[in-house]
């Protein structure tokens, strides 16, 4: 038996982290944890290895989203989708310097977001 995929997601807007996680559980993926900081997906990310990470660029806190998503990157490989508000070329340069997989401008519907994950899957 095949192990089911492990999504983590690193949003800071509650409702949307939920509703995100709500989602990608009905439609089979193993939602492995919701982080609000890059620290905490970090420790997350250390326990539970996900297979993708989706990570929203505008974080409070030290670091953003695109930094976060770096290290995960760097340190296990992880694929990165990138949720944002924020679609001004500043930030599309600065995540395409980390190799993302994806770039998801919000508000982002059930079936881009479900999409997005499966392109990432069928190229890795």
């Amino acid at each position: 038996m095949r192990e089911r995929t492990k999504i983590l997601i690193l949003e800071d807007e509650t409702l949307l982290a939920w509703s995100m996680r709500e989602v990608l559980s009905l439609v089979g993926y193993d939602v492995v944890g919701v982080a609000a900081t890059v620290s905490d997906a970090l420790c997350l990310a250390e326990n539970t290895r996900p297979d993708v990470v989706i990570v929203d660029v505008a974080l409070a806190g030290r670091r953003d989203g695109i930094e976060g998503a770096d290290l995960l990157r760097k340190q296990w490989g992880t694929e990165i989708i990138f949720l944002t508000a924020q679609g001004d070329q500043t930030t599309i340069d600065r995540a395409s310097a980390v190799d993302s997989a994806g770039f998801l401008v919000k508000p982002v519907h059930s079936q881009q977001l479900v999409r997005a994950i499966r392109r990432v899957l069928d190229t890795t």
